[in-house]
């Protein structure tokens, strides 16, 4: 655990071949954006793990939704200890309530929170600007700074694939949900592509 702050910021740059090469522009579907739009996760308990560039930490994972429709995730371990715990405002507002020392650092904790705010579909509240095809699926962009959030579906709109951050050139993160219903995944897998980070969570049925 003393080293995993250490261990996220070391960004082990994957090939910088582009991951968007080949994507041309195509006209929104407002009707499947309607549709498929990723709902955000409610109330829901997770086994959880982490794996991060040869380290390994698992435990509980509660996501909540809250009466003044904010958000909360708290990671803990088995005995109660608290990881961290974090609070997504309704109005985008985002709050650290807790934090264990080994991952109070600035590039630890943007990290979990752009994992989180990908997996609770945030980056689509403010719209989506634009559509692109590539590799037989549709791109729903929603750009934010630098980047591109993307939920990508079938191209004929009959189910969502997986959440994805990348820059201009190239893809950072993927979210993957299982389960029939999105607002509640059976199971959830967050991937990152420019170092070696895994986050996996089971749903656990309560």
């Amino acid at each position: 655990m003393k080293y995993l702050h250490y261990s996220i910021g070391l960004l082990l740059l994957v090939s910088c071949a582009s991951g968007y090469k080949s994507r041309k522009p195509v006209p929104l579907d407002q009707a499947c954006i309607e549709k498929i739009q990723p709902p955000g996760i409610t109330t829901s308990w997770y086994t959880t793990y982490v794996d991060v560039v040869g380290r390994h930490i698992s435990g509980l994972l509660l996501i909540k939704q809250m009466p003044d429709s904010s958000k909360r995730i708290v990671f803990t371990n088995e005995a109660g200890v608290t990881f961290l715990d974090f609070r997504f405002a309704a109005n985008g507002t985002f709050e650290v309530k807790q934090v264990i020392k080994q991952l109070n650092k600035k590039p630890v904790i943007l990290t979990f929170r752009k994992d989180f705010e990908l997996m609770l579909g945030i980056p689509f509240r403010k719209g989506i600007s634009q559509a692109w095809l590539q590799d037989g699926e549709v791109y729903y962009g929603a750009s934010q700074k630098k980047e591109t959030a993307y939920f990508i579906t079938t191209p004929d709109c009959a189910s969502l694939r997986r959440m994805e951050l990348g820059s201009r050139r190239k893809k950072k993160v993927t979210v993957s949900l299982w389960g029939n219903d999105l607002s509640a995944p059976d199971s959830i897998q967050v991937k990152h592509y420019t170092f070696n980070m895994v986050i996996g969570l089971k749903k656990i049925e309560r």
